[in-house]
């Protein structure tokens, strides 16, 4: 066990895309990231050969499917084959851009705060350098741009709820966010905040969250939610919890730190 708070494992969820996995774990290995964990397993839903011996090249336990079900049952599998008491789930086209020091640091403090109830999950993507794909900050920024405007001012006006839905992506937007919004972010320490679900969404990519809150608390509310929209006609975690009152009303925090991971595709996704 490498930390007090129980077991960590690493769960990376890759369905093709054998370029940027390859990035992406070039990057870890380089870095010794997958040293700090007490298992290191990689999913394959549907693997074609590429992304099979991208994944062989690296310290990773390989486990697959015959057939991709979409992102909640990819997490789910990656939830029940490992058997840690804390999983760290990314994807394929995740790189981590800090050294193992500061790897280590903030899941450390991440855990502490897991730990404790403080949190129910923490993010770990940058909020720096988040990278691709990442559009709440440029919904954030119409609302709350630096400095501000008189457009973005009638908005808020106008639109109150949806400005307090968006203020929890101050996280990225800006320097000191628990001084802009009070409410519904508080420092921390140690680089760390916390926000209020009612303001920050869940999100599938680059997480630390406790395994059995994730398979007994998430996943049940999740599979309950008559399926509407959807990705390919399978639930996506994101579509179910995000604007769902079990979310936003639920009074949890998630625990934000300066991040480790950035998303960055690397050529053909393969598919």
């Amino acid at each position: 066990m490498k930390y007090p708070q129980g077991t960590v494992g690493l769960g990376i969820l890759s369905w093709r895309g054998h370029r940027s996995l390859d990035m992406a774990m070039a990057s870890y290995q380089e870095a010794e990231f997958f040293s700090l964990f007490d298992e290191a397993m990689i999913f394959l839903p549907d693997p074609d050969d590429d992304v099979q011996k991208v994944a062989a090249k690296y310290p990773l336990r390989i486990e697959n499917s015959p057939d991709n079900l979409g992102i909640l049952v990819g997490m789910e599998e990656i939830a029940n084959r490992l058997k840690t008491d804390y999983i760290f789930f990314t994807e394929n086209d995740c790189p981590l851009l800090e050294t193992r020091a500061e790897a280590q640091r903030q899941i450390s403090i991440a855990l502490k705060l897991l730990a404790n109830d403080e949190a129910c999950m923490a993010r770990m993507r940058h909020v720096r350098n988040y990278g691709e794909t990442f559009n709440i900050i440029d919904k954030y920024y119409r609302y709350f741009p630096e400095p501000d405007t008189m457009s973005a001012k009638l908005r808020r006006v106008l639109r109150p709820e949806k400005a307090r839905r968006l203020s929890g992506a101050a996280i990225y937007g800006t320097a000191k966010p628990a001084q802009k919004f009070p409410k519904d972010i508080k420092f921390a320490g140690d680089g760390f905040h916390l926000v209020n679900t009612a303001v920050l969404p869940w999100t599938n990519q680059s997480i630390l969250i406790r395994r059995d809150f994730f398979l007994d608390t998430i996943l049940p509310y999740c599979k309950s939610v008559p399926l509407g929209r959807n990705i390919n006609g399978f639930r996506s975690i994101e579509i179910e919890l995000n604007r769902s009152k079990f979310w936003t009303h639920s009074g949890w925090q998630i625990a934000c730190g300066p991040g480790l991971l950035t998303h960055q595709r690397a050529g053909d996704r393969g598919y």
